[in-house]
């Protein structure tokens, strides 16, 4: 069965090999889970996260969810290298908020909707919940794998904080509505004022995104329709073996062999109908929980370049509004260094009260908002070009291990199917004259 599967090399030697290595080929190398992947950065840094046993808590309007997050780090600014703490959903929103306006243009991924916008949608729905938790975790993993956010005040104070410092403002909280207004009246960079640069590296996460949207919608699809296959065939075995025991009860010629039959046919399927439902299972958790979280990276990228294009409007807009006050002063429509000169000059010489009041104070001020707010341009411009570069070395390793795990889950479960139907095959032609099958060869080397 191992020498069915195919090789990805992903480039990590660490990895082992899952079977032996055959002649002429490369052996299998299954990559490891995420987590692993994010941890082995070569700083030294322990840092390992889970958030698990969500529990209900309240009644009506007023019930939550309750996660329980585990931390282990070997960081010495932290009290203890193991916490244990309790956490709501708010908790997140809140160290999510602190962390966007704290360390702007930073690939801070999105969070999960708070639900869905269905007025009859349960929010305390198991398979939501499951959703959310594994979200939640994936959210963490990466900020404690990120080189500066893992030390960060914010973070620390989640894990180690009370409830009182982690309180949010109204106007904050999450709307159950989730996302879906979030972009309304978010201001909007005019394409004139954006660099080409990083016109680039929005058009590449328009791209990605819309190509991870759609992979996701078909590969969700799919998922969803094999367990509804998987349920309707666990259906058809229980009638299988309903019908197998009323054969039995005939006390027909044949009726010990055909109730044999229907029974280990109805078994096949009950089997197979479990085997679909930890397919499914491995699915959801390896592909399509992949595939939204990585949406929401993407949602995170997109943030961070919004806040680059607004800092790079502000920096113009502090530009002209300082080349308006110079030329009514100096008389000239555009400014440029001897513009300013001139402007030293003219404030010198005193400034008539009539064209304007224009202290050399203001000038100055002017001039230091200008200069800030260009510095700030480049440094969040700098931090973009580092966030993006991780970002590819993160997909390059990351979607092949996606696309490795979907595989792997295909070419296992074909075997289970395969083996099942084979045996279930032997068992319904047992006994019969192969002469009187159709397809003859097609059941050859099975009865």
């Amino acid at each position: 069965m191992s020498d069915a599967y195919v090789t990805l090399p992903l480039g990590d030697e660490d990895f082992s090999p899952s079977a032996p290595e055959q002649p002429g080929s490369f052996a299998p190398r299954p990559p490891p889970n995420l987590p692993h992947i994010m941890n082995n950065d070569g700083s030294g840094i322990r840092f390992d996260v889970s958030v698990t046993q969500p529990t209900k808590s309240g009644n009506g309007y007023q019930a939550y969810v309750v996660y329980k997050v585990t931390c282990k780090t070997n960081l010495e600014q932290y009290s203890s290298s193991e916490i244990i703490v309790n956490r709501r959903f708010n908790h997140f929103v809140w160290l999510h908020i602190q962390l966007l306006e704290q360390y702007p243009c930073y690939f801070i991924p999105a969070l999960p909707d708070k639900s869905g916008i269905d007025p009859y949608f349960n929010r305390f729905d198991a398979e939501f919940i499951e959703r959310r938790r594994w979200a939640l975790q994936q959210f963490l993993f990466r900020l404690v794998n990120h080189p500066i956010i893992r030390t960060s005040k914010p973070l620390q104070i989640f894990f180690e904080g009370n409830e009182d410092s982690m309180k949010l403002p109204e106007e904050k909280k999450p709307s159950l509505f989730g996302s879906l207004f979030k972009d309304i009246g978010a201001p909007k960079v005019p394409k004139s004022m954006q660099d080409p640069e990083f016109a680039e590296m929005g058009l590449y996460i328009k791209e990605l995104e819309d190509q991870l949207f759609e992979v996701h919608k078909f590969v969700e699809r799919m998922v969803l329709r094999r367990r509804d296959f998987g349920s309707s065939l666990g259906e058809l075995g229980l009638t299988l073996i309903t019908m197998g025991t009323h054969e039995e009860k005939t006390g027909e010629e044949e009726a010990a062999t055909t109730s044999k039959s229907f029974h280990d046919l109805g078994s096949c399927c009950d089997h197979l109908a479990i085997n679909i439902q930890e397919q499914v299972k491995d699915e959801m958790e390896k592909t399509v929980f992949v595939l939204e979280e990585w949406l929401r990276i993407m949602e995170g990228a997109k943030e961070a370049l919004r806040v680059h294009g607004a800092t790079v409007a502000q920096s113009l807009a502090f530009m002209v509004r300082t080349s308006i006050a110079m030329s009514v002063v100096v008389g000239v429509n555009s400014v440029s260094q001897s513009d300013y000169e001139k402007k030293d000059r003219a404030l010198k010489q005193g400034v008539p009260q009539g064209k304007a009041n224009i202290t050399e104070s203001d000038v100055n001020e002017a001039r230091r908002k200008v200069e800030e707010s260009k510095q700030r341009a480049e440094l969040l411009g700098q931090r973009l070009r580092e966030e993006m570069m991780r970002l590819k070395r993160m997909k390059a390793v990351e979607l092949r291990t996606l696309l490795f795990r979907f595989v792997e889950i295909q070419i296992k479960n074909g075997f289970v199917v395969t083996e099942s139907w084979q045996r279930a095959l032997s068992s319904v032609v047992n006994g019969i004259d192969p002469s009187a099958l159709p397809g003859k060869t097609q059941t050859e080397g099975y009865v």
